[in-house]
């Protein structure tokens, strides 16, 4: 994970000299994690927005964040809700392509961002599959088994679509002084498993579901540094 980080760092001083020759667009990196009792969301986001001359206080954008999730006992369901494993903890990390917009006034950006499309990877957990039921599915052998899983791999729209791991933010970036800010915010995100293949063949639950998620929502802080402007 900290590799990630690191290389998000050297890629937004990499491509600062774009922003710098860009009158109307500015750059910046966040630093920061969600937090709650049992999780925890660090990430680091790189972001260039654009503005335009008529409305200056309005801005789109797009970027990439780096971004994990480490959270204790938590249940991820399938699409219908019907069939769910259980696991002592999760975790997830991830590169994701983001877009964004905010609004401008004084010292104080107001925006939001989510992810379009990312790759997520972590750790092999094993869920425990609860079930009881009088007519047995595709699933029966699976029942009250615990199932080795791992965080799915591709991802698109998570704020949109179930099943796939992504964030996204409703924040508050105050600019203390031209270059350093705080970012407050919120962070929605979901986190998403699928069975591992055993002997090649793939472990389907009784709704033929082999993919499962939650989400997750917690509050945010970051430091914010501009690049350009």
């Amino acid at each position: 994970m900290k590799s990630l980080y690191a290389f998000l760092v050297l890629f937004a001083v990499a491509t600062a000299g774009y922003g710098q020759n860009q009158s109307n667009v500015s750059a910046g990196i966040d630093v920061g994690t969600g937090f709650q009792q049992y999780a925890w969301g660090p990430s680091v986001l790189y972001h260039e927005e654009i503005g335009f001359n008529k409305a200056p206080w309005l801005k789109f954008g797009l970027g990439i964040r780096g971004w994990g999730y480490y959270g204790g006992r938590t249940n991820l369901f399938t699409k219908d809700e019907n069939n769910y494993l259980e696991y002592g903890d999760v975790s997830a990390n991830g590169l994701s392509f983001v877009i964004g917009a905010n609004i401008s006034f004084w010292r104080i950006d107001l925006g939001v961002n989510t992810d379009l499309a990312g790759l997520s990877f972590g750790s092999k957990r094993h869920g425990y599959y609860e079930k009881t039921t009088t007519a047995p599915g595709i699933g029966e052998p699976y029942y009250n088994t615990w199932l080795a899983t791992s965080p799915v791999l591709v991802n698109a729209l998570p704020l949109a679509l179930k099943n796939y791991n992504g964030q996204s933010e409703a924040y508050a970036r105050i600019h203390i002084t031209r270059n350093i800010g705080i970012k407050l915010g919120y962070v929605y995100g979901q986190i998403a498993y699928a069975t591992k293949k055993i002997d090649g063949n793939k472990v389907l639950l009784d709704d033929r579901q082999r993919r499962f998620y939650n989400t997750y929502g917690m509050p945010y802080a970051a430091l914010s540094f501009a690049i350009s402007d």
